[in-house]
């Protein structure tokens, strides 16, 4: 099956209803595996006969030759690339009130930024920033992996992040970063109104001109055999923390 240079394939139930559902316009035809079967499958067949997409049955071994390392669950979509906003974006932004931005400093891992989307949409973040190299971008694996979290947040690809943060720093919005050698617990940092949270890269971690442009860095207290959390479950944590500062400001 040909697909074009500004399309991709993207497998998964959960991904795939929310991108119909948010997104219909961009789905161009609806795969379903030769004899699977079941209820959300034909909930999700009845999804794209609402929109008029077009379904198509495929092989197995179509499945396996595209998704073999995935967990397709017998279902596929051809649809256009997600755009990824620019730098221009960030202005627009920062004139609103009460910000919350997920920045992933140089995250290699389509699961871990896939995940960290998640969260980021979970939590009402109103975009996510990432650097143009040396970083994972919107791909099929980290939309599928954000279970529709990608499709609901702008994001923000950047040239300089270190550029970027200063920019945010200088409209008031507060850098917090991510960082599991500081002393300061991040249940004690207060994250209230426009914030900034920064989650470093899966090996080393945030970088040393990032962390310079935060003007406070937390960590996760760790009183198990374990030094360092995964990056999405750091991101998880903080960005949780932040709602529920903001949802109960008197703690």
């Amino acid at each position: 099956m040909k697909v074009n240079s500004d399309q991709e394939l993207v497998c998964g139930i959960n991904t795939i209803k929310e991108i119909i559902s948010i997104r219909p316009k961009s789905v161009v035809s609806l795969l379903l595996q030769k004899e699977k079967r079941g209820q959300r499958l034909t909930r999700l067949t009845s999804l794209a006969e609402e929109n008029r997409i077009e379904i198509v049955e495929k092989t197995d071994y179509f499945f396996e030759e595209n998704f073999h390392d995935q967990n397709h669950q017998g279902v596929a979509i051809v649809c256009n690339k997600r755009l990824e906003e620019n730098e221009d974006f960030i202005h627009n932004l920062l004139n609103k009130e009460n910000i919350l931005i997920l920045v992933l400093d140089h995250l290699t891992d389509p699961h871990n930024v896939g995940a960290c989307l998640r969260s980021a949409a979970g939590a009402g973040a109103d975009a996510v920033i990432v650097p143009k190299n040396r970083s994972c971008h919107l791909t099929p694996i980290v939309r599928k992996i954000s279970s529709g979290g990608s499709e609901l947040l702008p994001f923000i690809i950047v040239t300089n992040l270190n550029r970027t943060l200063k920019k945010i720093a200088d409209s008031g919005v507060k850098i917090i970063g991510a960082a599991a050698d500081s002393e300061i617990n991040y249940t004690d940092i207060d994250m209230k109104g426009s914030i900034a949270l920064v989650i470093g890269s899966e090996d080393k971690g945030i970088k040393r001109l990032t962390k310079e442009k935060c003007d406070q860095l937390a960590s996760i207290k760790m009183p198990g055999g374990i030094e360092s959390l995964n990056a999405s479950v750091t991101a998880g944590i903080l960005l949780f923390e932040y709602v529920r500062q903001n949802d109960n400001p008197n703690s």
